[in-house]
């Protein structure tokens, strides 16, 4: 095969090295002959294009020379020479071949590859409930209850019961059901029995999956968890369908039931926790009322038995003396102390009044620049004797800078006027979640607007609290600034 190829080869370069031979010839003589008829019928009419065409065919004379020397060479090789050069030539080739071939295998695989991965991805993508897509629910309104019970004992209850009646669906086979019966080595009992253990199986990675949902619902994201269940139902049953088992709708809206259930639950205990956390403040708040209370009585009890007892001694002198200036100085003396016991029993009385009414009290309005800003407000209520004693213990550890007082309101229904006026703020308050939050961000005029309708209270104003901390904080920075910039 290699002999005939290397005659036919060197066949074929000798044919070609024929024609450029002859050609070669052909060419030299139009030359001779263009020269000839120049020299022969020199005529001024024609002297341009004979010229340019002697150039032509010198140009393409000297064109044919040098292919004519490379066709020469290659003729005068050595035949071990050529054959060397083909047979690396066809080595080159089958290289290059072999290296196409290759690339193009692996393109094919990386395609495969890269359209199985999409593939995935968008399955995945399908599967996976972000749960980072919690948003801000009040925006699309709240979570609405579906059973609005009572107390948390009674959810409680309701959940025992929907998980009680779940495991009697699974107990029946009705949470999950074989809609086509196979058979196994041709027995149909078998066949029924490798369904079942399925099933089982079936119903732990759902209930299982479901769990893990639950635990994790909140407000924010309930419409989250019910389609993470949602897509754990579909997907369950079409990996089951070759099984010939699947879950039931029943079931799933059984276990949609209890995720709501679940959540009010949660909701219902955090909300009695907060609560009792409020209660327990108020018989704290209460219990320091009461021991003010004690001890005043007491101050006033032995000041007007001190009262009294100089007074009957006094009495005692004027009724033994005659002296007329002795008699009008004791009788001052006497009328001075009848006014301090009059005041002393005035303010027993009072303490009596604010003892036995259990709404009286003061609303305090106040502000915080240093740690909550401007125009951001704490309405809230105290039954202290001195209600600057539970101001002061509102700024004693959980705020950077102490409170300052923009208005304190003595009211016989305090805790009525303090409801009215956080009903009346609620588009103004921080927190739009936690309603025990007393917190409103509003303009102190609205706040004074509101107030003027209660005629019956009376009350100032302080509209630019001193924030002695807070302000004194922002000089000192202030001046280390400009330490420093000097």
């Amino acid at each position: 095969m290699d002999d005939y190829f290397q005659s036919h080869t060197i066949a074929e370069i000798n044919n070609l090295l024929n024609i450029s031979n002859q050609s070669s010839n052909n060419e030299n003589q139009k030359v001779n002959d263009s020269s000839n008829k120049a020299n022969s019928f020199f005529d001024i009419f024609h002297v341009r294009e004979l010229k340019e065409e002697i150039v032509n065919l010198k140009t393409d004379n000297a064109n044919l020379k040098k292919e004519n020397e490379l066709k020469l060479s290659i003729q005068q090789m050595e035949p071990v020479k050529l054959d060397a050069l083909i047979e690396k030539k066809n080595a080159e080739l089958s290289k290059l071949d072999k290296e196409i071939n290759t690339k193009q295998n692996k393109e094919e695989q990386l395609t495969t590859t890269i359209s199985s991965l999409n593939n995935k991805v968008d399955e995945l993508n399908n599967q996976i409930v972000d749960l980072s897509e919690e948003i801000n629910y009040e925006s699309y309104g709240l979570y609405k209850p579906r059973y609005e019970f009572a107390n948390s004992s009674t959810y409680k209850g309701k959940l025992t019961e929907v998980r009680s009646n779940q495991k009697t669906m699974i107990r029946n086979e009705i949470a999950a059901e074989i809609f086509e019966p196979m058979t196994m080595n041709g027995s149909s009992a078998k066949g029924k029995s490798m369904q079942k253990k399925n099933i089982k199986q079936l119903l732990r990675s759902f209930n299982g999956e479901c769990e893990a949902a639950i635990n994790k619902v909140t407000k924010s994201n309930i419409e989250t968890i019910e389609k993470r269940i949602n897509t754990s139902f579909v997907q369950l049953n079409k990996l089951n369908e070759p099984n010939g088992i699947r879950l039931t709708p029943d079931y799933l809206d059984s276990k949609l039931d209890e995720t709501h259930i679940a959540l009010e639950y949660a909701l219902k205990k955090e909300e009695e926790k907060e609560q009792l956390r409020e209660q327990r403040e108020r018989e704290r708040e209460e219990k320091k009322l009461q021991r003010e209370i004690a001890s005043e009585r007491a101050k006033y009890e032995k000041d007007e038995t001190h009262f009294i007892q100089v007074k009957d001694r006094i009495t005692e002198k004027l009724n033994n003396t005659t002296d007329t200036s002795e008699v009008l100085a004791l009788k001052h003396q006497l009328q001075e102390l009848q006014d301090k016991l009059n005041n002393i029993r005035e303010r027993k009385e009072k303490l009596q009044d604010r003892a036995a009414n259990p709404t009286a009290g003061y609303v305090y309005i106040i502000s915080n620049i240093g740690s909550f800003g401007k125009d951001v407000y704490k309405i809230g209520v105290t039954r202290r004797l001195d209600p600057m004693d539970r101001i002061n213990e509102l700024g004693n550890a959980s705020v950077p800078f102490k409170f300052d007082v923009n208005a304190l309101v003595f009211s016989e229904d305090a805790f009525s006027l303090e409801s009215s006026l956080h009903t009346y703020f609620k588009e103004y308050r921080v927190n739009r979640v936690n309603k025990r939050k007393e917190y409103f961000k509003i303009p102190m005029n609205k706040i004074k607007e509101v107030l003027a309708k209660h005629k019956e209270l009376t009350f100032d104003f302080n509209e630019y609290p001193d924030a002695y901390e807070y302000r004194d904080t922002l000089y000192i920075e202030e001046h280390e600034k400009d330490k420093q910039s000097n």
